[in-house]
Order: structure tokens, then C-alpha cells, then sequence
């Protein structure tokens, strides 16, 4: 997400465009109107309950990476080695 616009609603923090929200939900993210900042769109009751779902869901994804990282040392220790070969 590089280029920037300003909020279309409080006109003071930074928006994405179209093509960065896009690529937002196509990484399984929340839809979002373009030209509206986060915390305007947190603050929208009709786009809430998208933006739940998807902290939710990468909240869960993280845990879930940490905890196979805890059960698994080994594995990832090899994995970051591989990946400065």
C-alpha cells in the first residue's frame, strides 16, 4: 500500500485507493470504501463488523503461528536457515 490519499471523512489522516484496498481483500481482508482512513472506517457501524471479522481472524492466525513455533523450535530454526541459503 504505497500511495496515499487524504480522508474523504475527517480530511486529516491518510486514505488508500481503490487498487490497495483490492489488494487488501485479496489477501482475505475486509472491503473498504477508497478514500476512507482506518479509524474512520472502525468507526462506520456498517463496515464494523467486517473489520472484526478480519482483526479476528489475523489474531487467531498469529496465535496459531506462535504456537507452532513454540512446539515446534526445530522446524523453524531450519526454515530461517533455508531462507538465508
Amino acid at each position: 500500500m504505497a500511495t496515499t490519499i487524504p480522508c474523504t471523512r475527517c480530511g486529516k489522516l491518510t486514505a488508500y485507493t481503490d487498487a490497495d484496498y483490492a489488494a487488501l481483500a485479496a489477501k482475505g481482508g475486509p472491503v473498504l470504501p477508497s478514500g476512507v482512513c482506518f479509524p474512520c472506517a472502525w468507526r462506520d457501524p456498517a463496515l464494523q463488523p467486517a473489520l472484526r471479522d478480519y482483526a479476528e481472524r489475523k489474531k487467531a492466525e498469529t496465535i496459531r503461528r506462535g504456537r507452532e513455533l513454540l512446539a515446534r523450535p526445530l522446524e523453524f530454526i531450519d526454515r530461517f536457515v533455508e531462507s538465508l541459503r
